[in-house]
């Protein structure tokens, strides 16, 4: 009788365990943070590479322009630097925002404030 109670009993925990795994939804995980340290880790190659040195963004974008393309065929996705009209992708105002980062660089010898962004 206590083989027939713990086999029910068994049956019973495994029904219910099936039943509550099967109407789980599972959670998404929040990609955020990793979106955003993307979007700064790009910042900085293109910082440290000396894009925004003595950089006259009114005639100056052919080399910030050739390190954007890289950026995007290495990561598939879209980098704009809006107050300069830079881009790697055409297109830029129907795809999603995933990051906007404001930035302040040396143009033609004044600060300038720019938003460097990271699109799908």
């Amino acid at each position: 009788m206590q083989v027939m109670e713990g086999v029910f009993s068994l049956a019973v925990f495994f029904s219910v365990c099936a039943g509550s795994l099967l109407y789980a939804e599972p959670q998404r995980i929040d990609t955020s943070l990793y979106r955003e340290q993307l979007a700064i880790d790009a910042w900085r190659v293109l910082y440290l590479r000396g894009d925004f040195e003595g950089l006259d963004l009114g005639e100056d974008q052919g080399r910030l322009r050739q390190d954007l393309r890289a950026l995007g065929d290495l990561t598939g996705l879209c980098f704009f630097v809006s107050g300069a009209d830079l881009s790697n992708c055409p297109g830029g105002d129907e795809r999603e925002v995933l990051v906007s980062l404001a930035r302040t660089v040396i143009d033609a010898g004044a600060p300038k404030s720019i938003t460097f962004s990271m699109q799908r």
